[in-house]
């Protein structure tokens, strides 16, 4: 008999395999997360002038910790656990292959392991954008290398399972929503590989000086977003997944209307991937009606999926707060749940993926483009989309999760705090980069006191050291997230596990779970 973990809330189950293979991911998870957000806090204390903690190399290495580390490690790992939970729970049905989803996860360790050690030998100091002609360790590129080559395991084993549910007849009719918006990422994902091929397979040659002597650097910048850009929209679509998951995990709310939920989802898929352009805005290569069309027309319409979803979750949770009795037409919001720490962090997400979204379709222009892209309106935009948006709403999602994979959330009244402290300490970390954005404050440097210059610096200093006091707030409510979170797994799961006899039926025929969606076949055995 096999072990089968089953959720008395949701009525979902997991056999133990594709368990392990979770809590494990989560565990690196959580601690890329702790260490993006240590370097980010080098970083808030070095840009803060009453302070300026690192001199410029040391300065330059945390800056690029924490870029890889928070826009590329931390929610990669963290949407492999969505992944595996919805082509397999959400399913009904078991992985396909748990020896390739630990090889996934061998190869994407492996690169981890490959890229954060040549950053600490100081050999790859190079940001998140790594530009050439700056070369970095060969073994830097090599690990992205061997990281998507492990992400791309990870969705090759998604599909097959997803091919496995549907044979056994498992589920009828469309996919869950969830599963559908993990489909979409994944879709995503494997684009934006197909570009990080394109951009790291020269460079690896080129770093390791072997057959390419050089590698221009508006075609690594080209291939590099088509990488980056669509790999941050994978984030922003797992974001919106764990936003409707936690609204069913906290209030058992349902989309209002599943067929407008998946057509936002889809119109990712077309929306996503020419928006990369607004990279090139100001550089020689495509033409100006290219940019136009794919950066600012394109970039308009991308925000138009997202302001679907953030209509949508709302929506979902006020239907169900209504069908309790709520009365009035502000009492749902007054019942949202402030004193929940998911719903709060549920909240400020959306709230700060919006104002983050906003930035970046402005940016998508050609005359705003021009005098925001190199100052601090474009760290403004990254942290109000991925750090705010999609790292709260990640957050909100793990404290229903973790129940549901059968572990107590340890430090209740210490997560109350949490979310409080991480939410307001982001707004008021966007709201300093805006205040430098008008300004002009430069982004990425370590030292804006110019001294020596002949002309007087601006006013600068007093909307970064405002940022360095904002972000010591946020990373003390991020790291406390991070503690709770890996103690609540250490500490064990709060029931032992469901014995099904002969190990073949995970849901009877009766049974319809939560976040089922679609229609529940027959028979469900695996």
């Amino acid at each position: 008999m096999e072990a089968i973990y089953t959720d008395p809330e949701t009525g979902l189950r997991l056999d133990r395999a594709t368990r392990r293979l979770i809590v494990t991911f989560l565990v690196t998870a959580f601690l890329a997360l702790g260490g993006a957000v240590i370097a980010a806090l080098l970083v808030a204390l070095t840009r803060a002038p009453a302070i300026q903690l690192l001199w410029p190399s040391a300065y330059y290495m945390a800056l690029t910790f924490h870029g890889i580390l928070a826009l590329t490690i931390w929610p990669h790992v963290f949407e492999a656990t969505l992944w595996l939970w919805a082509c397999t729970s959400l399913l009904r049905t078991r992985l396909i292959s748990p020896a390739l989803g630990w090889l996934a996860y061998g190869l994407a360790f492996l690169g981890i392991l490959m890229i954060l050690g040549t950053v600490a030998s100081g050999n790859a100091s190079v940001m998140y954008t790594m530009y050439v002609p700056l070369r970095a360790d060969p073994l830097f590129y090599l690990g992205h290398i061997i990281y998507a080559v492990g992400l791309l395991t990870l969705l090759i084993l998604f599909g097959l399972n997803i091919l496995k549910a549907r044979a056994e007849g498992t589920y009828l009719g469309s996919l869950p929503l969830l599963t559908y918006g993990m489909a979409v990422a994944a879709i995503l994902t494997v684009v934006a590989i197909i570009g990080a091929v394109a951009a790291f397979v020269p460079t690896v040659l080129w770093a390791f000086r072997i057959l390419i002597p050089k590698v221009d650097p508006l075609y690594f910048k080209a291939t590099f977003w088509s990488m980056g850009h669509t790999l941050q929209y994978t984030n922003i679509t797992a974001m919106v997944v764990a936003w409707y998951g936690t609204a069913t995990f906290m209030v058992k709310a349902k989309p209002v209307s599943e067929k407008f939920s998946r057509w936002a989802f889809a119109l990712y898929l077309v929306t996503t991937l020419p928006v990369f352009m607004h990279h090139f805005l100001v550089d020689p290569t495509w033409s100006l009606a290219v940019k136009w069309i794919g950066a600012t027309v394109v970039g308009i319409f991308l925000g138009v999926p997202s302001a679907m979803h953030g209509l949508a979750v709302p929506a979902s949770v006020e239907k169900t707060l209504r069908g309790r009795g709520v009365r009035g037409l502000w009492g749902w919001l007054r019942e949202w749940g402030w004193n929940n720490p998911p719903m709060v962090l549920l909240a400020f997400s959306v709230l700060l993926f919006g104002v983050g979204g906003f930035d970046g379709t402005a940016a998508t222009t050609m005359q705003i483009n021009m005098i925001e892209h190199n100052n601090m309106w474009i760290p403004a935009h990254i942290h109000g989309t991925l750090a705010g948006g999609a790292t709260l709403g990640f957050m909100a999602f793990t404290y229903g999760f973790l129940p549901h994979l059968g572990f107590e959330i340890k430090g209740k009244r210490f997560a109350q705090y949490q979310a409080w402290l991480t939410g307001l300490g982001f707004t008021l970390l966007i709201a300093a980069m805006h205040w430098g954005a008008h300004l002009g404050v430069p982004r990425r440097m370590q030292d804006i006191r110019f001294l020596g210059a002949d002309a007087p610096v601006p006013n600068w200093f007093n909307s970064m050291n405002l940022l360095g006091i904002a972000g010591v707030l946020t990373a003390t409510g991020i790291l406390i997230f991070v503690v709770i979170a890996l103690t609540s797994m250490f500490a064990g799961s709060t029931r032992g596990p469901e014995m099904v006899a002969e190990a073949k039926d995970l849901w009877l025929p009766s049974e319809r779970p939560a976040f089922a969606g679609g229609n529940p076949a027959p028979s469900a055995t695996v």
